[in-house]
């Protein structure tokens, strides 16, 4: 019934935008972040780049989840060699902080997390006071080309062109590890989140295109696996992620 779906689908918009505090909600698709971002109520923060949003997750640098195991597992084996990991939407460090009470960061490691300037100022004062000397932060991806890892757990969806971003570096890392990635085996679309402290558009990858996008920047799949993480958007069933993905690529040779 068209007229009862799209009263119903009214009444969730409005429960969306005004919702607040330690929530994940996701609305409608969209077929791109401008159209998305349009549909922002008028007053609520969009981004990450703002203090609500940066607090809204600072206090959890030190938690682990299911999701943070497949990533451990392969930095044990890649970080022996590994001289300069960039961690690209690492927030305040929380992979980084999570992880140094499982892992043994080697020697001589420089762990670059690259974010928006709000989360930068405060992932700075934190590595300060946590005595975290080998945690750096940056706002440029200037540095990456000379990475022997780039991780990206859980951002990329986030950006909004992030395959023109990873092209317009000069060179990339030997090794990639992507986490907590949204697929669907439909056209790719964007959906509006709502985390609480502001809103965002967001990705919804097509699956068969996002791995193409990493072999054409020269990759090869080693490894995936799929996470604890989903995401229900209501009336568009269609495109709820029951799992989301991580993957391991490996330039080619």
């Amino acid at each position: 019934m068209p007229l009862l779906r799209l009263l119903l689908i009214r009444a969730y918009k409005r429960k969306f935008d005004r919702a607040s505090g330690r929530i994940r909600l996701f609305h409608g698709i969209y077929p791109d972040f401008s159209s998305a971002s349009r549909d922002i109520p008028r007053g609520r923060l969009e981004g990450s780049d703002n203090v609500a949003s940066v607090l809204r997750v600072a206090d959890e640098r030190f938690r682990i989840c299911a999701f943070d195991y497949p990533i451990m597992f392969w930095l044990q084996q890649l970080m022996p060699q590994c001289t300069l990991l960039f961690d690209l939407g690492g927030n305040v460090g929380i992979s980084y902080f999570g992880y140094r009470k499982y892992m043994g960061y080697p020697w001589g490691l420089s762990w670059l997390v690259s974010d928006v300037p709000a989360v930068a100022a405060l992932g700075t004062r934190l590595a300060q006071a946590e005595g975290a000397s080998n945690l750096r932060f940056t706002i440029t991806l200037d540095e990456l080309p000379r990475a022997d890892i780039l991780l990206a757990a859980g951002s990329l969806h986030f950006i909004e062109r992030p395959f023109e971003m990873l092209r317009s570096v000069a060179a990339l890392p030997r090794h990639i590890l992507v986490n907590k990635v949204p697929l669907v085996d439909l056209p790719a679309a964007v959906t509006l989140h709502n985390m609480g402290s502001a809103m965002c558009p967001y990705h919804l990858f097509n699956r068969a295109e996002f791995l193409a996008e990493f072999r054409a920047l020269g990759y090869e799949t080693i490894a995936e696996w799929k996470t604890e993480l989903s995401a229900h958007i209501p009336f568009f069933n269609e495109y709820s992620v029951q799992a989301y993905m991580g993957f391991y690529f490996r330039k080619a040779v």
